[in-house]
């Protein structure tokens, strides 16, 4: 939980190599070994990942948002990230899936893995920035990859 405002973040020409997570938006992060849920939390709107590239060790993306207070307009263009290939054995399927919870942007190609390119959901366009009932919630779930 927390209060606050997050907005017009842009993260560009980054390579990374064997990070653990490369992409990552939490809003349920806890520095404690036991924390409880909060309803608060900081609200994020206007954040870019643009040319991102290289390898990771266990996910590509991560972006878990608040149930009541959702990511919005988090954009993801040009994103490359593989498995590293350094260990046997963990270019597992698993590994391969964004994950995106309750979050709303918009994706442009090239996206490595594919998982990432259907992960967000779109945004609409009703007046005052809302979202229509049917995209009121993000894929919640690890977004399957092609």
């Amino acid at each position: 939980g927390g209060i606050g405002v997050v907005k017009n973040l842009t993260f560009t020409n980054i390579q990374v190599t064997d990070v653990k997570v490369p992409i990552v938006i939490d809003q349920y992060y806890c520095d404690k070994s036991k924390c409880k849920n909060q309803t608060r939390a900081v609200s994020i709107s206007g954040v870019k990942y643009n040319n991102i590239f290289g390898s990771f060790t266990t996910q590509p993306l991560h972006i878990a948002c608040s149930n009541n207070v959702p990511c919005m307009g988090v954009d993801l263009m040009d994103i490359r990230l593989r498995p590293s290939g350094g260990i046997r054995g963990l270019q597992t399927h698993q590994q391969q899936q964004a994950l995106c919870w309750n979050s709303y942007g918009r994706t442009q190609g090239p996206l490595v893995p594919s998982s990432i390119s259907y992960c967000l959901r779109k945004m609409s366009n009703n007046i005052g920035g809302y979202y229509s009932q049917k995209d009121s919630r993000s894929y919640d779930k690890i977004c399957p990859s092609s």
